[in-house]
């Protein structure tokens, strides 16, 4: 992991147990979960049919041993509580808010467990909130060239062990090689607004790994 994004976590790693949001930012996510995930030697995502094999490999993450579940139907939170038994690191696409009963249930099984769950978009429970503030991809001139890689500003707010002032991080996201490094001295102006959702590139429409349709 990026030693910018390591400065936004509670001692420099995802912490057992918890959850951590990332907004809509998908390369955000993949950059946060592949270390977590070549550490544990497994991980899982669910409600992401865009996320391709190729986009997940290019953040360095592992696909030959992910799970994908791309539709998991009205009662994901069993199905993320039921892969949280096994599964050390959690991907969770914007499915919407759980259920009262249901968010206690699986926040008692990450506790127990140990596993990670990072999700897109809001939840209630996350011990840590992320969000890409501001971006500017580099290569495109005027109107022609390639997307090669983007600039980004990180926030991060949290409670608990994760509380105090909110943190700021920039770095490339993702780099060059495709993946999340260093920059310095990126400009305060960006050309992007803050709000506006990044998305990794799809990839392959097919997955690697485990494969579960709904």
């Amino acid at each position: 992991m990026a030693s910018e994004l390591e400065s936004l976590l509670p001692g420099g790693r995802l912490r057992p147990g918890s959850a951590v949001s990332v907004g809509q930012d998908l390369p955000l996510l993949l950059a946060l979960a592949a270390p977590a995930a070549a550490e544990a030697g497994a991980w899982a995502v669910v409600g992401l049919p865009q996320l391709g094999v190729l986009a997940a490999d290019s953040m360095g993450l592992n696909v030959g041993t992910g799970l994908w579940v791309d539709r998991p139907g009205t009662r994901w939170p069993d199905v993320v509580a039921t892969l949280a038994e096994a599964v050390p690191v959690l991907l969770l696409g914007p499915l919407g808010p759980a259920p009262d009963r249901q968010a206690r249930r699986l926040a008692a099984v990450l506790r127990r467990t140990g596993a990670v769950l990072l999700t897109t978009g809001a939840w209630a429970g996350a011990e840590l909130r992320m969000a890409v503030t501001a971006s500017h991809w580099e290569g495109v001139g005027a109107g022609h060239g390639l997307l090669r890689a983007r600039r980004v500003q990180v926030v991060a707010t949290g409670r608990g062990a994760a509380g105090g002032a909110p943190r700021t991080a920039r770095l490339w996201l993702p780099g060059p090689d495709g993946r999340a490094c260093p920059f310095e001295n990126i400009p305060d102006a960006v050309d992007t607004p803050a709000d506006a959702p990044d998305a990794a590139p799809s990839g392959e429409a097919r997955h690697g790994g485990l494969h579960v349709v709904g």
